[in-house]
């Protein structure tokens, strides 16, 4: 049977990241204590303009909406400093990811050793990149080919696909191929100062275990994190010089999303919330699917509402676990499997 699992924050909360409801809080802090002065100077800014609240949603949706509105010649020197923020906000993001990330991920390690099977697709919303290590270690993924675009330059399979349809804490768009200075030639046409998909930092293959590894590797020169941000109204492309740019990139991974979740016998969400707000991920998990797909829910206290969702959208196999959230289902699901 080929199962398709979708994870959010929930998934990744035993390994000591962040749910969204805590993330706002834990970046700021993140951010006023860390080594470069830049840092918590923007996020005292932020904190005093936009105030006490910590929520992650409210503030990158009032920081965006402050920034569209300043997008005037009276309003640049506002709109570049805004701009810097959100561009260390995301930094850190990526920064203090990576310092989480060294924790263990138990139920990750379970899961890639003991549940996926060969054939199956992770669709997750998490940045993080803790599975995919756990999926590495047991042979289940690779690198080269199983984010779903090509980072290897050797055509190297990868028994399953991880789709990280917000980005990857250990994705990097290189700005102009990673020229540092003197003349150079944007090829192509529309021209692209991004390219068509991101490089990875070779500290960031380290840590999932490549230490030979040959591709698309970041070499240095300007760079930014290939992070969709959990504001309210999720873009995806990036806005430059030469236009929307990037954008073929997130549709090739969203396509490739709405082809496994369409095919899938089973779908098996866990800590994801599919709240409303995200029309593009309800689209894809609610109207993909064929109606005889068979759908697991586990969500906590949020799964019988997003069940009805399922069967609202016409899907007509929902299963609730109520033994708890993800590491719980993990535990579950391997029990099972051992039974005779």
């Amino acid at each position: 049977m080929t199962t398709t699992y979708v994870l959010g924050a929930g998934a990744s909360l035993h390994a000591g990241f962040p749910l969204a409801s805590a993330m706002g809080e834990g970046l700021l802090d993140f951010m006023l204590r860390y080594p470069v002065a830049e840092y918590p100077s923007a996020a005292q800014f932020l904190i005093d303009t936009f105030g006490e609240s910590r929520n992650i949603e409210d503030l990158i949706t009032t920081l965006q909406s402050r920034i569209d509105a300043l997008n005037t010649p009276e309003g640049k020197a506002e709109l570049m400093r805004l701009g810097n923020c959100r561009g260390r906000l995301t930094s850190c993001l990526r920064e203090w990811f990576r310092e989480i990330h060294t924790k263990p991920a138990p139920a990750y390690a379970e899961f890639a050793a003991k549940i996926i099977r060969p054939g199956d697709v992770v669709i997750t919303f998490n940045y993080d990149d803790s599975l995919e290590r756990e999926l590495s270690r047991a042979g289940m993924w690779d690198v080269s080919r199983g984010y779903g675009f090509p980072l290897g330059t050797e055509d190297t399979p990868s028994k399953t696909l991880l789709l990280k349809l917000h980005g990857s804490m250990n994705w990097l768009i290189s700005v102009f191929g990673g020229a540092r200075a003197g003349a150079f030639q944007v090829v192509g046409w529309p021209p692209s100062a991004f390219g068509d998909a991101p490089v990875i930092h070779p500290a960031d293959l380290h840590h999932l275990g490549y230490t030979d590894f040959k591709g698309r590797v970041f070499t240095g020169g300007g760079a930014l994190e290939c992070l969709i941000l959990p504001g309210r109204k999720k873009e995806f492309f990036y806005d430059t010089s030469f236009g929307r740019e990037f954008g073929d990139f997130w549709e090739l991974l969203w396509s490739q999303a709405a082809e496994a979740v369409n095919r899938s016998e089973r779908i098996v969400l866990c800590g994801y919330s599919l709240l409303p707000l995200d029309q593009r991920a309800r689209e894809l998990l609610l109207r993909m699917p064929k109606r005889q797909t068979h759908v697991t829910v586990v969500c906590g206290s949020q799964s019988e509402r997003i069940a009805d969702d399922f069967r609202a959208a016409g899907l007509q196999h929902i299963q609730v676990f109520a033994g708890g959230y993800f590491e719980d289902w993990v535990k579950a699901a391997v029990n099972e499997s051992l039974r005779p």
